[in-house]
Order: C-alpha cells, then structure tokens, then sequence
C-alpha cells in the first residue's frame, strides 16, 4: 500500500505517535542493553573470581600437605627404613598419624619402600601405589622421572580409588639411589568442605579436571567424573551455550582446572524488562492519547473542508459554503473556498444560459429546415397527381397539405405521440392516395405513451424517407410498419419497410450526413439528440433487396419542456 493513500489522520497521527514513543523505545532498548551488559560483567567477574579462590584454597590444601611431609621423609630413621634397615615403625606409624593431625578422612599418605616391603600407612594402599609394579607407572613413575612432587588424578574406575580425588607422589632418593617414594592421596571429604567454603551458598557446579580434561570430581554428580563428554558437548551445542555459563581457572602449581558451571539466571534482566515494558506501556498510552487529540485538532478542519469539496466534486453541490470566522490559514482557505464556489456558481449560470439560448437556436433551425424539404416533396406529390390527369386527387393532396401546414406553423415545439400520430395519418393519406393502393402502412403503438411527448414532426421524415428512398421505386409498393414502445426512461419508434434498403456504407453516409437524400434522417437524429441524453438518436438497420428498420430513440417526456 502507497504511503499517500492513507487519509492525512492517520499520518498526522502515526507521525506524533513515533515522534513520542520511537525516542521513548530506543532509551528503553539502551538501558536494557546497558543493564544486561553490566549484569553479564558482575556475573563473569564474581564467577571468575570465584573459580580463582578455589583454585587458590586447592593449591594450599596441595602445598600444605607437601611442607607436612618435606621432613618427614627426609628424617634419618626414615632413610634408614627406606634402606630396609631394622627400624621401630611404631614412631614412625605414629609421626605419619600426626602429620596428619586428625585428618585421616581427608587424605591418606603412603611410605612405600621400592623393592616393594611392607609400606608404612595411614590406610590400605592402592593397587595402583603397589611397588615394584607401579615403580614407573602413575604418579609414582612421574614422581620418578622427576624432582619434586607430582601430581595426577584419581583413576575412577578403579574400586579402591571411589574416595580420592587426586595423587601427589615424590621419589625418596640418597645419593642418586631411588629408595621409594612418599604418596599422599586426596580425598573427596577435603576437597567438599573447602569448595562449599568458598561459594558461600552461591550456585553452580563445581568441576575439578586435570591437563586432560579428565573429571576429577564432580560436586553435584559423581556419574560425570572420569573421562566425560560434558565439556565436549557444552562446546558443540550452542543451546547449552546459551543456557550455561563456564568459568575456569587453571592452577600454575597443581595443574588442576576448577570449573564452574552456573544456569543462565535472567530472571534479574527479565524483572527490568517486565518493569520498562509497564513503564512503556503506560507512556505508550499516554503518548496515543495526545497524539490522537492533537490530531484531530489539527486534522479536523481539513477534514471539513475535505467534505465540503467532495460535495461540491460528487454532486454538484455549489451551495456549500464553509465557516470563515478563523484569523489563521485554515480560515484564509475557507474564505478563498468560499470566494471560488460563489465565482463558480456565476459561470454555470451565465454557461447554462449560454447553452440554453444555442440549443433552442439549434433545435428551432432543424425544425424550420424540415418545413421546406416536407413542403418541397409533398408539392411534388401534387405535380405527379396532376401529370396523372386526378385534378380530384390533387385538390385533395393540396387539402390535406394545408392541414399538415397548419400544424407544422403551430408555436408549440413538443406535442404528444397521439398528435404527432394524427399528423402523420394526414401525410399518409396523400401518399395512400399516390401509391393508390401499393402502399400498406400499420399502427402498433403503446396506447400508454401515446400521452408523452415528442418534438414535433420527428416521425413524418422517416416515414416519408422509408417511401421516397424505399418503396418508391418498387412497382408493386410495399408496407411499412410502426411500432411504438417504452423502453425504461426512453421511448422507442420502430420505422420498418420491406423496400430495397441500402448498403452498410450508405448507412454511415446517411448518419454522417454525407447523402443530402438522406438529410431529413440527420435532421430528426441531431433534434433526438439535442432535445434528449447520450441515449438518443436514430440506429439504422437495413439489408439490400429485404428492406431497412429505423429505430428512433427519444426521452421519455411526461410533460412539454418549458425553455426560459
């Protein structure tokens, strides 16, 4: 749909609306924009935080136990039970207990020999912390290959490892000679009370996995730890992405990855959407309501002028006149309004008396014109009637003449179809009289238009044009046939003759008026014509050899027009 065709209203009125509400929308959209940027930032950065104290309590938790067990194991008694010397284990059971201070739930530590004697620890060893076998596999083969501590995670699918977390092993040595090595494992009781710690009641999962992204411990589902396809997933599935948020933090010490996976909490940024969208929803109403009275105020007398040039443009209604008491333009248009109806209303005056006083000239000229041609033919008739030796026939021609010369002087211009009938009876009996008894005429006119009127003399030309050019030259005569019908607000003259008719071209002559025999049938068109609608006229239908139909369209006129 075109802009334009939309009524100037509904414009004005969506101009003012936008005007109000387009600036009111683009701040609501920036402050939602801004508040949502800036809760995303307090989000990332309190996660990130977050994950970077755990990291930090891990880290300590891993080097605390590592300075607990530094001189431990460097003490002479245990280098000498490390070289499988006879040693009181019981001190040395009961130091081991006590580097633990109370915390055996917490960790577990593990002297194990390398030739694989009898370990000193704090509980069962694992299958996989068992020497010679292990020696160079696991975190003791790390251990090993390297100085100082390592670390690794827990194997999950071993059954005597559910509980740990994680592995930190370092190789015992005295002058370059592998004696063993020390092991502490971490378990799940440590690791769970320092986490909850740290979060403080704050959501999410917490997820610790090493270099590998193995899952070392999972404090929400157990099931995900191991080798798990948790992460791989979330990095795939953009709908994850979009429901979660992930924060991690890699330790430089241990190695170890704290994740934290929090659900997307937009219930803060929905409540400020839910209040802007109030907020613009009552500004938006406020905003319609003034701009819809503005409006109309400002629409309302164009409107009224609008109407009052639809009138004036679909009814001719050059009455109309428009309230000028206003001192703006709206009032200078209403006056200039005024000012150009009133100039029109004089010109369709002095036109319609204009065209009144030509089409009376025009229409009295034709009249006059057939009086010449009608007198011309019928005083040829006579000539013939007294060539032919009927001295009675022409007196009578001539009386009959007269009658029909009295009628056609008559200062009427309309008469009814009854008295324009008699006059064509009175003309009919001259021509009956000529054609002595060749000549058959029928009447079959509706009796209920025979009331209405008709210009004067406009049967007669057809009926004498259906005898000159028609039947006069067929020596056994012919008929003619009148009908007369109504047909809606028009009246319908039938003049048909079984005379030797004309071609389709000569009908366009005729009309045209390009066939001076024919003019009394441009005469009665151009009267049909002037005295009636677009509607009237003369239609011509003929065939050469078989005859020609006139069918003669005038006005249905139940009363004489009067011309001023």
């Amino acid at each position: 749909m075109e802009w334009y065709t939309i009524s100037y209203q509904k414009r004005l009125f969506a101009y003012l609306l936008l005007g109000g509400v387009l600036p009111l929308l683009i701040v609501s959209t920036i402050i939602l924009y801004a508040a949502d940027r800036a809760y995303e930032s307090t989000q990332e950065k309190a996660g990130y935080a977050e994950v970077q104290r755990i990291s930090r309590e891990i880290d300590n938790l891993a080097l605390a136990y590592q300075r607990l067990m530094m001189p431990f194991f460097m003490r002479d008694d245990v280098m000498a039970y490390m070289h499988g010397e006879p040693t009181d284990t019981t001190h040395l059971y009961a130091d081991l207990y006590g580097v633990l201070s109370g915390r055996t739930g917490e960790a577990a530590v593990y002297l194990l020999p390398a030739d694989g004697r009898r370990a000193i620890a704090t509980d069962d060893v694992p299958r996989d912390h068992r020497l010679p076998t292990n020696l160079h596999w696991g975190v003791i083969g790390q251990a090993v290959q390297q100085d100082g501590w390592a670390l690794i995670a827990a194997d999950r699918t071993a059954p005597d490892q559910q509980n740990n977390v994680f592995s930190m092993a370092h190789a015992i040595r005295q002058n370059g000679k592998l004696l063993g090595a020390v092991v502490v494992d971490i378990r799940r009781e440590a690791l769970v009370p320092l986490i909850q710690r740290v979060q403080d009641g704050n959501e999410g999962q917490i997820i610790l996995t090493d270099r590998y992204r193995y899952v070392m411990m999972d404090l929400l589902d157990h099931h995900g730890e191991g080798f798990s396809a948790l992460f791989a997933s979330a990095a795939e599935d953009e709908t994850s992405a979009s429901v979660f948020r992930d924060f991690v933090n890699s330790s430089a010490v241990t190695g170890i990855a704290v994740h934290l996976r929090q659900r997307t909490d937009g219930t803060p940024v929905e409540e400020l959407i839910r209040l802007i969208l109030a907020v613009d929803a009552a500004a938006l109403a406020v905003t319609a309501y003034l701009a819809w009275r503005l409006s109309r105020r400002l629409w309302h007398p164009l409107h009224i002028l609008t109407q009052a040039m639809r009138r004036v443009r679909s009814s001719d209604d050059f009455s109309t006149q428009l309230e000028a008491h206003r001192r703006d333009e709206i009032g200078e248009l209403a006056r200039t309004f005024n000012g150009l109806i009133a100039h029109i209303r004089t010109l369709l005056a002095e036109n319609s008396a204009r065209e009144r006083r030509l089409r009376i000239a025009e229409v009295k000229s034709l009249t006059e014109m057939i009086r010449p041609h009608f007198i011309y033919n019928t005083l040829n008739l006579i000539k013939w009637s007294a060539k032919l030796g009927d001295a009675e026939g022409a007196a009578d021609i001539a009386v009959q003449l007269g009658k029909i010369l009295r009628a056609s002087v008559s200062m009427k211009e309309f008469v009814t179809v009854a008295e324009e009938l008699s006059f064509l009876r009175t003309y009919l009996k001259i021509q009956q009289r000529r054609f002595e008894g060749r000549l058959k005429v029928t009447l079959d006119v509706d009796s209920r238009i025979m009331g209405c009127y008709v210009p004067k003399l406009i049967l007669q030309p057809l009926v004498e044009n259906a005898i000159q050019h028609g039947l006069e030259s067929v020596e056994s005569g012919g008929s003619i046939l009148i009908v007369g019908r109504r047909d809606g607000d028009h009246i319908l003259l039938r003049v048909k003759d079984d005379g030797q008719g004309m071609s389709e071209a000569r009908q366009q002559e005729v009309l045209a008026r390009q066939d001076d025999n024919h003019f009394g049938l441009y005469n009665v068109h151009m009267r049909a014509m002037l005295n009636g609608d677009a509607g009237c006229g003369i239609d011509l239908s003929s065939t050469e050899g078989k005859g020609t139909e006139v069918r003669l369209t005038l006005k249905y006129m139940e009363e004489a027009p009067h011309d001023d």
